[in-house]
């Protein structure tokens, strides 16, 4: 009788501890929302250099807008950290984009052949 009473003891603590382990390796809600890895954003910096204008049409805060000091109005790559519950960006690298598309021309395209090879 003994002896069972002290396994089933047992038990009862290697299963609360087992419960108590894994309640603990739970990630904390606030880290899991950010980013991990820097992602590339590409949007147009806002006139006081707070925020970004993404090109899908979410506006981020920056918090570091010292970052982006002489990029207020342009269009930029930015290389960052996203933070998705508080909705903001911590700015890694800034490049300026380029406002205008450019286009490769192929000669062996279909289009091109009749352009280049009147007959």
């Amino acid at each position: 009788m003994k002896t069972s009473m002290i396994a089933t003891l047992a038990t009862v603590l290697a299963i609360s501890g087992a419960s108590l382990a894994q309640d603990r390796a739970t990630s904390k809600p606030g880290a899991a929302a950010s980013s991990s890895r820097p992602i590339v954003v590409l949007g147009k910096v806002s006139n006081d250099g707070k925020t970004i204008l993404t090109d899908i049409d979410s506006e981020w805060s920056v918090t570091n807008a010292d970052a982006l000091k002489g990029q207020e109005g342009r269009l930029v790559t930015v290389k960052c950290y996203v933070d998705t519950v508080k909705n903001q960006l911590q700015v890694l690298t800034v490049r300026r984009a380029n406002s205008e598309l450019s286009y490769a021309l192929r000669q062996a395209d279909s289009v091109n052949r009749e352009r280049l090879d009147p007959r």
